[in-house]
């Protein structure tokens, strides 16, 4: 072998500059095992090359002795060494080249697979679209996305309805419907795994290929782009849309969507902090609802019935667990897990106010259900709403772990209202430990975010925490001026449950700043 190029160093694997020296038929064997994929099975091989068993063996096991692919255990299946050289071969090949190759390989496929099973759907999807076919890959993608979905694999599904969408705009204004449909598809996978940005540029783009006939699908497109700005703190536009959409929704009498709107109105209400408006809302979209309505509907009806009632006080504590029990029944028997997970949540806040260990368990399973749901917005907050539970049974290292690690999730989610909390529950973190200064920068940091989205409510609550923080550290006028805040945003009305806890820090300042007694009249013997 004297003379020729090293094949890799002392590990004998094969490098790019290698492959120059093969021969033409070995060559012509790794592109189609490059387009093939990372492994591949020898018949498929040899049938889209179109060659002779025994001597596609044999070069084969040439490239297998040159450290260029491996034969998997089991034989049939082989693979390349280093995926580095398979990417850097596929590279290299020109479009046209790739074009010819994915389709034989597609076509072999087909034949060997006449009733496909779920992989090689998808397989069959992957080599048409890379192949430029793009009625084929419309049908293979689109049925290896329902499959996805049904398994609860979002972000699978996701990646088969963007080919295609591609495959749709290559196929012309014939197909403006079902681009449209897949488009709004899109959007409800984006926003079922938190992706609130690409949600609202898929329901866009269904709204501008929807049929302009139908008042139905134009209702649901706003309501759905309204949902996305609720989600986005953008509550004027939640509304304006909100409106749209109803006065579609009247004109087709559509009595579902028109509980839909008036779920959402109740949901940007609660939001805004008014809580009787937002149980008024969900009312009415629940009398509004036929009597055989999907249960998957009256469970997220439910959730926010019981938000409603969580947030108007202590005394109507028992009604808000009732309502999200039965959201957890309804969900779970329309196998919504990402509502289901909301569900868990909201009913592990409620409950660990008076019982912490018991709304962390609660929260374990609205992390089991986001997880399942592929939802790491509602793992992260799952998380985050579990770090004052912590704190008060004093597991200080763990609230300060699921903190920091929400916050990494949420962050990458660009989850702006998470974020808030997440500098919360480090000003939270900061005052136990005795960090008077780290906990004030926290909660100011939290204070202005609350106040940049106007969160009247968390606002109230980061005032409450500060005059706490303060009253500890004696700038008792920094205490006062947080408790008077406090007061002005109405924290009596926006966090009833935090109500005892402020007339008590209101009580310990008022007595820490009244003037010592007067000494009583000297009857003559000593003090």
């Amino acid at each position: 072998m004297a003379g020729r190029a090293s094949l890799g160093g002392p590990s004998g694997r094969g490098t790019p500059a290698a492959i120059q020296e093969l021969s033409e038929e070995q060559r012509r064997i790794l592109a189609y095992a490059s387009a093939i994929g990372s492994e591949f099975d020898f018949e498929l091989l040899r049938a889209a090359m179109g060659v002779d068993e025994e001597a596609l063996a044999e070069e084969v096991e040439r490239l297998v002795h040159r450290g260029i692919l491996r034969e998997r255990e089991g034989g049939g299946k082989f693979g390349f060494d280093e995926e580095e050289v398979r990417a850097q071969l596929y590279r290299s090949l020109t479009e046209s080249r790739l074009r010819v190759l994915h389709r034989k390989i597609a076509a072999v496929l087909e034949e060997m697979y006449p009733d496909p099973p779920p992989a090689i759907l998808s397989e069959l999807g992957r080599h048409y679209f890379l192949g430029k076919a793009p009625e084929k890959s419309y049908r293979y993608n689109r049925q290896a996305a329902e499959i996805a979905r049904a398994g609860d694999e979002p972000e699978v599904a996701i990646h088969h309805l963007e080919r295609v969408l591609v495959d749709l705009a290559a196929l012309g204004e014939a197909h403006r419907r079902d681009r449209a449909e897949v488009a709004e598809s899109l959007g409800e996978l984006a926003y079922a795994t938190g992706n609130f940005r690409a949600a609202d540029r898929y329901f866009t783009e269904a709204l501008e290929h929807a049929d302009t006939n139908d008042p139905k699908v134009h209702a649901r497109l706003l309501l759905a782009r309204a949902e996305v700005a609720r989600e986005n703190l953008n509550v004027d536009a939640a509304v304006t849309g909100a409106a749209k959409a109803l006065r579609f929704f009247n004109e087709v009498d559509d009595k579902v969507g028109i509980a839909q709107t008036y779920r959402l109105l109740g949901r940007v209400a609660f939001q805004r902090g008014a809580y009787r408006e937002a149980l008024d809302e969900s009312m009415r979209a629940l009398e509004t609802l036929p009597s055989r309505t999907d249960p998957r509907l009256l469970g997220r009806l439910s959730i926010d019935i019981g938000n409603a009632f969580s947030s108007l006080g202590p005394q109507v504590r028992p009604e808000a667990i009732e309502w999200y029990e039965r959201a957890i029944e309804r969900l779970r028997e329309a196998g919504d897990w990402g509502e289901l997970a909301r569900a868990y949540h909201n009913l592990g806040v409620s409950v660990g106010e008076v019982r912490p260990q018991d709304g962390l368990d609660y929260l374990a399973e609205a992390r089991t259900a986001a997880e399942r749901a592929h939802d790491a917005r509602a793992t992260g907050r799952a998380l985050l709403s579990g770090v004052e539970m912590r704190l008060a049974i004093g597991d200080l290292e763990e609230a300060e772990r699921d903190n920091e690690q929400a916050g990494r999730l949420l962050e990458r989610l660009g989850d702006r209202l998470g974020m808030q909390q997440v500098l919360v529950n480090r000003g939270l973190i900061a005052e136990k430990r005795g960090q008077w200064e780290d906990a004030e920068r926290a909660y100011g940091e939290g204070l202005a975010v609350a106040r940049r989205f106007q969160l009247m409510g968390d606002e109230a609550e980061v005032q409450l925490h500060l005059a706490r923080l303060r009253f500890k550290t004696r700038n008792l006028d920094g205490s006062r001026s947080a408790l008077r805040a406090a007061r002005e945003l109405k924290i009596g009305e926006l966090r009833p449950h935090l109500l005892a806890a402020y007339e008590d820090l209101v009580r310990q300042v008022a007595e820490s700043t009244a003037p010592a007694p007067e000494p009583a009249a000297s009857d003559g013997h000593p003090l």
